[in-house]
């Protein structure tokens, strides 16, 4: 009788150990189930875009943003080509008007470079046929300039200019002749009261050695430097669009960075309703929860 207490108490005592091992193991069970829940969770993260698994209809829900855009390349656009960093922050009319002031702009550039260039070869062509290197070495002569007796009216072109300005030295004068078509050359026959009796208009005007610096300026000698002054003020008209060009790109480059600022904190309201699972501590288990995500961005 004793022997069949024992046995009866001993299997009680491994049914009892049994059911607690039982126990433990389902414990563990959940706490791994619950763990490999949101591990699942987090390895469904996807660029920054949440994806949740729908477990109703087995598809998937994922809420997307727009990416941010660099300022850096808004302004780094625009510095090259003016409304291209507006483009790149989707301004489309800004873009376009910056765009549209730059190829006018350069336009206006090539305009006054194309009618300087034309009154640059008019005032010159009215040079070459009004002034004369020969003329002015004979007034040299005439009035016995020093070294003028050095000059000899026969030489080549490129002699008689070191004649001529060898005498232009040795007289003291200011400047002496340049090569013939150099920039400075079509100055100074104009510019300069030295130069005065190489004019055609200066025959027989009685202009000596000793009255040329104060005798009055021939007409033609006027019209030609109104004709010069000219061509350089459609260079310089040239020269403060090109400036504009340059503070176009700069107010470009600029706008450009605040542009793609504005776009990135533009107000943008995002939403939307997705399933997903979530382990529920008092059940021991993942339920299928319902959620309405709903993003605001500034």
């Amino acid at each position: 009788m004793k022997t069949i207490k024992l046995v009866s108490v001993l299997l009680l005592l491994c049914l009892l150990a049994f059911k607690s091992s039982e126990g433990q193991v389902n414990r563990e069970t959940k706490v791994a189930d619950r763990d490999n829940s949101i591990q699942e969770l987090r390895t469904k993260i996807i660029d920054g875009n949440s994806v949740y698994e729908n477990t109703i209809t087995g598809g998937i829900v994922r809420t997307e943003t727009a990416k941010e855009k660099s300022p850096f390349l808004g302004g780094l656009f625009s510095a090259v080509v003016p409304g291209a960093g507006e483009f790149y922050a989707e301004k489309y009319v800004k873009s376009a008007i910056f765009l549209a002031i730059e190829a006018g702009l350069w336009i206006t550039y090539a305009t006054f470079q194309k009618k300087g260039n034309d009154q640059t070869n008019f005032y010159e062509d009215y040079a070459d046929q009004n002034w004369s290197i020969i003329r002015y070495a004979s007034w040299l002569k005439d009035q016995n300039f020093p070294k003028s007796g050095e000059i000899n009216l026969a030489s080549d072109p490129a002699t008689l200019r070191m004649q001529v300005n060898a005498c232009e030295t040795e007289s003291g004068f200011s400047h002496t002749l340049p090569n013939y078509g150099d920039q400075q050359y079509y100055e100074v026959i104009g510019k300069y009261r030295t130069y005065t009796c190489g004019w055609a208009e200066s025959v027989g005007k009685g202009i000596t050695k000793q009255n040329f610096e104060t005798f009055p300026i021939l007409s033609q000698v006027n019209y030609y430097m109104d004709e010069r002054q000219k061509a350089n003020n459609y260079y310089d008209n040239g020269t403060t669009t090109m400036m504009v060009v340059i503070l176009n790109h700069i107010a470009s480059a600029v706008d450009g960075v605040i542009s793609v600022n504005s776009y990135n904190n533009k107000l943008s309201v995002q939403g939307n309703v997705s399933f997903a699972p979530v382990y529920s501590y008092r059940e021991g288990r993942s339920k299928v929860t319902p959620f309405f995500n709903l993003k605001i961005g500034f």
